[in-house]
């Protein structure tokens, strides 16, 4: 665990609400000179707090969705390489990370429809079957958190009040020229608009053109900063629930209770599955449980089953992977 001063917190605070903040404000807001600010930034990521300057994409609004798998084998993933390093580069995962406990890994696919859905998860039956045990799936239509920071890390710390982003219902058609922008911004949301458009042959207007039409039309929710919250004392945990008789009433009362969850930072609802699940990090391992009895007070009628696991570590998070280039372009 790394102690921070106020400056890091803040400094970590404001690349988590856009990554493409200049020096220049960055030290406005912090009350640090640009070169201050350019070395914290580069210790922060040599010692593995700053992992990426990332893009949450709105795939909802683009006509795309994602559904997980929690995958059981009857062999140690980390004595087989091949196997972890096949989800981290696989073309439509979005989001790996290995467990402690009942259930080896977690990963998110994005898939375009239900054929393609299908493909991907008899893909990995195929590929590993003999060396799966079990698996789960969850559908993860609806949404309802995406966020890296969590706001405990600043807490006593005067910083701005930032607006929750809503995420947009209206559908947008993508073209290649969106598809390369945004695979590039995945991989460093931070680069100079120069630098992508060398690398996706555009001139610098189009760039700065799309990447406004892209925010506008909230298909990019925030160029944020992925931060390491293990190295900051934490424990993530990945949380399963399971409803059952439940009303739309009690059922939006439950989703908007783990969307303001300050400690939750990624949640979804499976509605034919009746599953919500969600990751959420405590430094103390009595604040998870303290959680899940809360939920279990709180929704006694509703819940059929509730359990959460250790996230040993995050193996991929890029919410635009590779392969939805190629996709697009066929759509």
């Amino acid at each position: 665990m790394l102690n921070l001063d106020q400056k890091d917190r803040k400094l970590l605070f404001y690349l988590s609400q856009n990554a493409r903040f200049s020096q220049t404000q960055l030290s406005r807001k912090i009350n640090l000179s640009k070169n201050a600010v350019k070395y914290r930034i580069s210790r922060l990521q040599k010692e593995g707090i700053i992992q990426n300057f990332s893009t949450i994409v709105n795939l909802g609004a683009i006509y795309l969705d994602t559904f997980t798998l929690l995958l059981r084998f009857n062999q140690d993933v980390y004595t087989n390489p091949e196997m972890m390093e096949f989800f981290k580069n696989h073309p439509f995962a979005n989001w790996a990370a290995s467990l402690a406990g009942q259930w080896d890994l977690f990963i998110e696919f994005v898939y375009q429809d239900t054929p393609h859905g299908h493909e991907l998860i008899q893909e990995i039956l195929f590929k590993y079957g003999s060396s799966i045990q079990e698996y789960k799936t969850a559908f993860s239509y609806e949404a309802l958190r995406v966020e890296h920071f969590l706001p405990e890390i600043c807490a006593g710390i005067k910083v701005d009040e930032v607006a929750p982003v809503t995420r947009t219902k209206e559908k947008f058609k993508l073209d290649q020229t969106d598809a390369k922008i945004l695979t590039l911004l995945n991989q460093d949301s931070s680069q100079p608009l120069i630098k992508i458009a060398q690398n996706a042959n555009l001139s610098i207007d189009i760039v700065r053109y799309r990447i406004k039409q892209l925010l506008k039309n909230k298909i990019i929710i925030k160029l944020s900063t992925e931060i390491s919250l293990s190295k900051l004392g934490y424990t993530e945990y990945l949380y399963t629930l399971n409803f059952q008789n439940c009303s739309p009433s009690r059922l939006g009362q439950l989703k908007k209770n783990i969307s303001l969850n300050q400690n939750v930072t990624y949640a979804f609802v499976d509605i034919f599955t009746s599953r919500l699940v969600f990751v959420c990090a405590f430094k103390d391992p009595q604040e998870i449980d303290a959680l899940s009895r809360k939920i279990r007070t709180e929704y006694p009628e509703i819940i059929k089953e509730q359990e959460y696991f250790i996230i040993k570590e995050n193996i991929l998070f890029n919410l635009f992977p590779q392969g939805l280039v190629s996709l697009i372009g066929k759509s």
